[in-house]
């Protein structure tokens, strides 16, 4: 009798190739439904605070407090508007220690938080406006970070730290800087989130500028120089911006800053290229626009770059009435 010999053969590639699609499958859905539970959980507490809700269920999220201190974090340093909700955190949960409900609390009655919020969003569409005759994103973006620098100081109390008494009183902690770049950014359609370090106790901005995240410090440009603003911490990748002293950041975004494009860009010779003395918005003709904004920085300092360079039609390196009553004379001439 002949035996028959049965070999089977076990495909290993193909069961192991099976198994880590499984595992692929299961971590991206893991982290797809968790984005999508704490973007709901955000939308849920956003829209409480803009009731004035007493009391905001997230009971149906099974968060820990942990968990809910960080949302809530997010929720508060992302959108500039939440001036009136203090930083103080309340919340109930249950003994499996999920939180029930975070009780909020508000520095403003609702009719304060009114006219508060038309004093703001009229005051960042003013700023953002005096960006518009701006060609490029990138553009806009330097000339609205060094407008914020050029007009408002640091506090060192450390009490003002959102944008309403930012613009009341043109002092702010960094958080104040990132919240009305934040606020002007979006106003002009730019992608704007915070970036924070808990080991710096520190926070600056993330912007989108062409497809591409970079990181932006106005607070460390606006202390760099007391004599003009400094462009050293603006639109860095994450290489360049870990090299000048920022670490252990978390954002809202998931994305990385891997442009390098602007690591080594010499900001302050952007508009200085085949531009009118006088045409400081850069549209490249003399209007009455130009006037007021010369008006706008006058008196000032000694005028060393970006667009107020423009702005010194006689060269004598001030942005002063001479220059106004110049280039006044230049409009009248064109007409």
């Amino acid at each position: 009798m002949v035996g028959i010999k049965f070999e089977v053969v076990i495909p290993w590639r193909k069961i192991i190739s099976f198994l880590l699609s499984l595992v692929i499958f299961r971590y991206t859905f893991t982290v797809n439904a968790s984005a999508k539970d704490d973007q709901a959980v955000q939308d849920r507490i956003s829209s409480g605070f803009y009731g004035f809700e007493q009391s905001i269920d997230v009971s149906e999220f099974a968060l820990t407090p942990t968990e809910l201190l960080h949302i809530f974090s997010c929720v508060i340093k992302d959108d500039p508007y939440l001036f009136f909700v203090s930083r103080n955190l309340r919340y109930s949960y249950k003994t499996n220690g999920c939180v029930l409900s975070l009780t909020p609390q508000y520095t403003m009655t609702m009719e304060e938080y009114k006219g508060a919020v038309t004093y703001c969003t009229e005051r960042v569409r003013a700023i953002a406006t005096l960006s518009e005759h701006f060609a490029s994103e990138v553009e806009k973006a330097l000339f609205l970070h060094d407008f914020i620098c050029e007009n408002f100081e640091y506090d060192d109390e450390l009490k003002n730290d959102d944008i309403y008494d930012f613009l009341l009183t043109g002092r702010g902690t960094c958080e104040a800087y990132m919240l009305l770049y934040t606020a002007v950014l979006r106003e002009c359609g730019i992608e704007s989130h915070f970036a924070a370090s808990d080991s710096l106790t520190h926070i600056w901005n993330i912007v989108r500028l062409d497809g591409e995240w970079y990181h932006v410090d106005l607070t460390w440009d606006d202390s760099a120089s007391s004599e003009t603003v400094s462009r050293r911490h603006f639109l860095y990748s994450d290489k360049a911006v870990s090299e000048r002293g920022h670490r252990d950041w978390y954002s809202p975004i998931n994305s990385e800053c891997l442009s390098e494009k602007y690591d080594n860009y010499e900001f302050d010779v952007l508009f200085r290229n085949n531009v009118t003395l006088g045409d400081v918005d850069h549209d490249g003709e003399l209007t009455l626009l130009d006037l007021l904004m010369i008006r706008t920085w006058q008196p000032s300092e000694e005028v060393l770059d970006f667009c107020r360079s423009c702005a010194d039609l006689n060269l004598d390196g001030r942005a002063d009435a001479e220059d106004t009553e110049l280039l006044r004379r230049k409009l009248i001439a064109s007409d």
